[in-house]
């Protein structure tokens, strides 16, 4: 294991935001868990509003310039989610004392739980809060060591908020996992670097709150008095991680190159924007 100040990576504008306890299964390894699974999929409730993250690949209309590619295995710690009408008040979709693994890879949805009619908060919303703790996600990379170039997989843990327990380990706000596997073997490499206090992507921003990593996103969404059915926020993820080629002796266009401890600047990873989708 290599523990490093990693430069570049950490540069990244958002975490995923992306189905189980966040102290439960290895990072990255898709098993389902409390959060529960298939919420889109199945049939729509008749007597309570479900609340469902849900994820796409469909293509995004991406304006800058950037090297990119959608990343595979992509998951996320959520602990909370709520609503926020013009006047700044909340309705509480989800919250719990542990984050939930939820997974954003395309086609995949994660049911974070239900709400009775007596529990709906009637209203317009514009906005919407979410809290996500940690997120995880492989992508493609080329690791240069010893004057090889090395194709592979580099798989990422970024721990966004304080306090975070996962598989056994305690860890706070800008810890990271690096685990490269490939031609050469396999590396691991951690560190710790400060998580931005605002950052964004196309339609998000995120800030820390109290130790806390918060993504707020635009809504426009009407709820009535005992609505029931299924709430789907829906997340794009295409070509969601992106960043700037660098012009190196070795470096390939439109590849992730790292040579720890140096890594291309990441200018962005997480969801494009948020659709939300009453059913």
């Amino acid at each position: 294991m290599n523990r490093l100040w990693l430069v570049g990576l950490l540069g990244l504008g958002l975490g995923a935001a992306g189905c189980g306890s966040s102290d439960g299964s290895t990072f990255g390894d898709g098993s389902g868990g409390a959060g529960g699974s298939g919420g889109s999929g199945g049939s729509v409730s008749q007597t309570e509003l479900e609340i469902v993250v849900s994820a796409t690949d469909e293509a995004f209309p991406h304006q800058d310039q950037l090297a990119s590619q959608t990343p595979k295995r992509i998951r996320a710690g959520v602990r909370a989610l709520e609503l926020e009408d013009d006047q700044g008040d909340r309705f509480t979709l989800f919250d719990s004392q542990t984050a939930v693994q939820i997974s954003y890879d395309a086609g995949a949805s994660t049911v974070l739980g239900q709400l009775t009619p007596e529990q709906v908060r009637p209203g317009h919303y514009v906005k919407a809060r979410l809290v996500q703790d940690w997120s995880s996600f492989d992508i493609d990379a080329v690791l240069h060591q010893d004057n090889q170039a090395l194709q592979g997989v580099l798989s990422i843990l970024q721990i966004t908020s304080d306090g975070v327990s996962l598989n056994g380990e305690s860890y706070d706000s800008g810890d990271f996992v690096h685990q490269y596997s490939g031609a050469g073997g396999e590396e691991e490499f951690t560190g710790a670097l400060p998580i931005p206090d605002e950052s964004h992507t196309a339609e998000a921003t995120a800030v820390v709150e109290d130790g806390s990593w918060v993504v707020y996103f635009p809504v426009d969404l009407t709820i009535r008095e005992g609505q029931v059915g299924r709430l789907d926020f829906r997340a794009n993820l295409d070509h969601a991680f992106r960043w700037t080629d660098q012009d190196q002796a070795g470096y390939t266009p439109n590849a992730y190159d790292f040579a720890p401890p140096l890594y291309e600047v990441v200018a962005q990873f997480g969801a494009n924007r948020f659709e939300v989708i009453v059913q």
